[in-house]
């Protein structure tokens, strides 16, 4: 249970805390229409910037706790170095990770798409479709997403200060919905389902501050051609593109994942105007990374796992 700014009242000479009950939120309401918190915090720590109040239930201990969330400002650090790395967000795979060290990592969305095909049909089963269990079926769905989006961030970040990355392009995806008309496109009825329930705006917001607190700067670049484009020679060709997770470049003979090619050319940002992409894809490089990227799966307890290492997929 969490209360917002509006429903707190914060008494911190005393370490209290009045939460609401309800709606009501005058400066002096009757005892009835609130809770009154009281308080102990570690020595040298004060609690400022209230921002919100959650009670959470601590299952081993077996009683309740209450989570202040304080705004603070903090001093940016140094990047952990002048590396680029490149996400490719997508509905299948739901981000793709490559960077300058020659690494890639692929992070499906099973596990949302999971959620996507059951909750619903829980949720169509309640006799009442806003009734208690179907609200809490809404709110275990919205924190399993919430928690997807924040670990899989999470993740990311971690494995860009260890590559010594100081960039994150991300694929600006504005737009994915509509066509040149503005009108939305048809992907078929399943593809319309996944797309839009994709969350990729709020998953950048996440991804954003998470990396800010590395000294990561993330920056949304064009995606135009990416897909089309092969990373190692630069060819372009609506063809290449063999199958959903397979890019086999004609000019080249470089064959590798599709989703992984687009994480590369987003890294490489070959829409910029210099020519600092050109000269790159001209380079004699290794493509065997391209071609078999790291896999890591969503587990709720311990957060990405190796493939091998996630055995429970059930919703």
């Amino acid at each position: 249970m969490s209360w917002k700014q509006n429903g707190i009242k914060h008494d911190s000479k005393n370490n209290r805390v009045r939460l609401s009950k309800g709606a009501n939120h005058k400066e002096y309401p009757k005892a009835w229409e609130y809770i009154l918190v009281e308080y102990e915090t570690r020595p040298n720590v004060t609690i400022e910037n209230l921002q919100q109040v959650r009670a959470v239930y601590d299952q081993q201990k077996g009683r309740w706790e209450l989570h202040l969330v304080c705004k603070d400002e903090i001093e940016t650090p140094d990047a952990p170095g002048n590396e680029t790395a490149g996400v490719d967000l997508g509905i299948c795979k739901f981000a793709a990770v490559a960077d300058s060290t020659e690494e890639a990592d692929l992070y499906p969305g099973n596990r949302l798409k999971q959620d996507g095909y059951y909750f619903p049909k829980e949720i169509a089963t309640c006799d009442d479709s806003g009734g208690d269990e179907a609200t809490r079926l809404h709110h275990k769905w919205s924190e399993r997403r919430t928690h997807f989006f924040h670990s899989l961030a999470k993740h990311i970040v971690q494995r860009c200060v260890k590559n010594g990355v100081g960039r994150i392009n991300v694929g600006d995806l504005e737009g994915v919905r509509e066509d040149e008309n503005g009108e939305s496109k048809n992907w078929g009825k399943h593809g319309n389902l996944d797309l839009h329930g994709w969350a990729f705006d709020r998953f950048t917001k996440i991804l954003t501050y998470k990396a800010k607190v590395e000294g990561i700067e993330v920056v949304a670049v064009s995606e135009h051609c990416t897909s089309k484009t092969c990373c190692a020679c630069g060819k372009k060709d609506d063809s290449q593109r063999v199958e959903r997770g397979l890019y086999v470049c004609e000019n080249c003979d470089a064959a590798f994942n599709a989703d992984v090619n687009g994480a590369e050319n987003i890294r490489l940002d070959l829409n910029q105007s210099n020519s600092e992409s050109s000269a790159r894809l001209d380079q004699d490089r290794s493509t065997g990374w391209l071609a078999q990227p790291s896999v890591y799966l969503h587990d709720r307890s311990r957060g990405f796992q190796p493939r091998s290492a996630v055995v429970d997929c059930k919703p």
